[in-house]
This record gives C-alpha cells, sequence and structure tokens, in this order.
C-alpha cells in the first residue's frame, strides 16, 4: 500500500509536494521493511523538488513514523 504524504519545500515559493514514502524508503533495504525503531531507518531524507531547481524536501524520520502510525 502506497502512504503519500504532502510536505513543502524549503525553497523560496515552499511548492507543497506529493511523496510517496515507498519510493522515498527504497534505497534502504532495511528502512523498506519499516522497523522504524531500527537505527538503519535515516534520520532525514532529502529530495528534490518537483516544482523548483532551488528548493529541497526534507523528510524527517518523525514525519516516516507518523505516517506509518
Amino acid at each position: 500500500m502506497r502512504r503519500i504524504i504532502k510536505v513543502r519545500c524549503n525553497g523560496p515559493n515552499q511548492h507543497v509536494n506529493d511523496v510517496d514514502l515507498n519510493d522515498a524508503l527504497r534505497e534502504d533495504s532495511m528502512a523498506r521493511k519499516l522497523n522504524l525503531s531500527s537505527p538503519s531507518v535515516p534520520e532525514r531524507i532529502v529530495l528534490r523538488c518537483r516544482e523548483c531547481v532551488d528548493g529541497r524536501v526534507i523528510l524527517t524520520r518523525a514525519m516516516i513514523e507518523d505516517a506509518y502510525e
């Protein structure tokens, strides 16, 4: 099941990005298993904004945990 959350970028216009957590966590095999108590879940993931060049979308571990509660 896909989990999509909305996160604002830190660019000047603060665009809202839809982030699929499955895609964001795909790189880390331990994070994919969603063992959120494991230290292998990254503290933060930085993605590029889909709307602007300057902005970055930052996902924190707390955001990931909240999405899976």
